[in-house]
């Protein structure tokens, strides 16, 4: 039943938005009803998350991305394991950590998934940052010169294991 009804909500995002562009197969089995929201972490983050630009609904989030700075590699993310720009992970404080989430560019419709494995900067909230990316997932997002870009986040499921770009 449950498998059944997780079709027919695939099924029905498809009629109303079409066909996503997207740079990695999403097996739809994979959505998930299952919130991954940080309650912990939004409810102390509260005053600086800006309404305005953040729009949040249980496992979909609207805002702006930005791509980590190459000075980062090699340093420890909140999980415990090293950074690397090259992999498909993320910076976001309103996921639990290990959700994969799918990040879709509102301008252009392309999508990347990437996990979550470690925390921004608090501030980063009040001028609307909802993911910081890798480099390689921007990369396959196409971001505009300023290295920003309006997103939807959404989350898929938890893995402790990065997404791979399919060939």
């Amino acid at each position: 039943m449950k498998k059944y009804m997780i079709q027919l909500l695939v099924f029905a995002y498809f009629l109303l938005y079409g066909l996503p562009i997207q740079a990695q197969q999403v097996d739809s089995s994979t959505l998930t009803t299952k919130n991954y929201l940080d309650s912990v972490n939004i409810k102390r983050h509260q005053n600086k998350i800006d309404t305005n630009r953040i729009k949040i609904e249980i496992n979909q989030i609207i805002g702006i991305s930005s791509f980590y700075s190459t000075k980062f590699n090699g340093r420890k993310t909140s999980t415990g394991e090293l950074f690397y720009n090259n992999k498909y992970t993320a910076a976001c404080n309103l996921y639990k950590l290990n959700t994969i989430v799918r990040v879709t560019n509102l301008r252009n419709g392309k999508t990347i998934l990437v996990r979550i494995n470690d925390r921004m900067h608090p501030n980063m909230l009040r001028k609307g940052r909802v993911i910081d990316l890798s480099q390689s997932a921007a990369k396959q997002l196409v971001f505009n010169s300023k290295g920003l870009v309006k997103v939807k986040v959404e989350a898929i499921k938890y893995s402790k294991k990065n997404p791979k770009l399919e060939d």
